[in-house]
């Protein structure tokens, strides 16, 4: 590709195995996945790292970021930036929860009903959400609920949209977005970044794609770069 390594953050509620199908698809293998301790790891994950150790250990060098859902708003607003590096946001926003002027965010008291949901059953609250995602349940033994409710907060009040112009003059940063997707709606896809931003639909794409459509992921990058 273009001698960027690529940096992998996962959504909310999801682990670093949702971009195997997006790595084999882009066929490199200096790449790095960071986990955000949404559950307990697998015993053997190649390539997986804890976030606090990246951000802790982050060199200089550019690197090629993807960020699926929340973890493009996660990447923007805690990783410290190489000059040159570029930037990839699949059913991504810039913010997710409603607030003044920005009507076509999540209504507030959705976040908070999840986070009720969250205290009184742990695991049928990630799976309520993991539903809607078409993906696999996980059980109560895995989850880990501090990282859980700490994600759902930064949701509730996260906003990278001040970062993002500099990106889009720069040429630098690269949208993809499902036409079907129940959680980052189009409305809000649109809302969430500013004009000029190289978007590509996905016409039958939910909220998953780099599961449920990870050539077309792969494709686009390859022609970003």
């Amino acid at each position: 590709m273009s001698g960027l390594q690529p940096v992998f953050v996962h959504g909310w509620a999801c682990g670093p195995e949702i971009w195997h199908p997006v790595q084999a698809a882009l066929g490199v293998t200096d790449w790095l996945s960071l986990d955000l301790g949404y559950f307990k790891a697998p015993t053997h994950q190649p390539q997986s790292v804890a976030a606090t150790n990246f951000l802790a250990t982050q060199d200089k060098q550019p690197k090629l970021f993807i960020g699926h859902s929340f973890g493009f708003m996660w990447l923007l607003s805690q990783c410290k930036i190489p000059e040159g590096s570029r930037f990839v946001g699949i059913n991504a926003f810039g913010r997710f929860a409603a607030t003044q002027g920005y009507e076509h965010g999540v209504p507030t008291r959705v976040l908070q009903r999840m986070q009720v949901g969250l205290s009184r059953n742990i695991a049928q609250g990630v799976n309520a959400f993991r539903a809607r995602c078409h993906l696999p349940e996980v059980t109560e033994a895995i989850c880990q609920p501090a990282a859980l409710h700490d994600g759902l907060e930064f949701l509730a009040q996260g906003d990278v949209r001040p970062s993002l112009p500099p990106l889009v003059q720069n040429k630098s940063l690269l949208v993809l977005a499902g036409a079907q997707d129940p959680i980052v709606t189009p409305a809000l896809t649109e809302a969430a970044f500013p004009a000029g931003v190289v978007c590509h639909w996905q016409a039958q794409g939910g909220h998953m794609l780099p599961q449920t459509h990870p050539q077309f992921c792969a494709e686009h990058i390859r022609t970003f770069l």
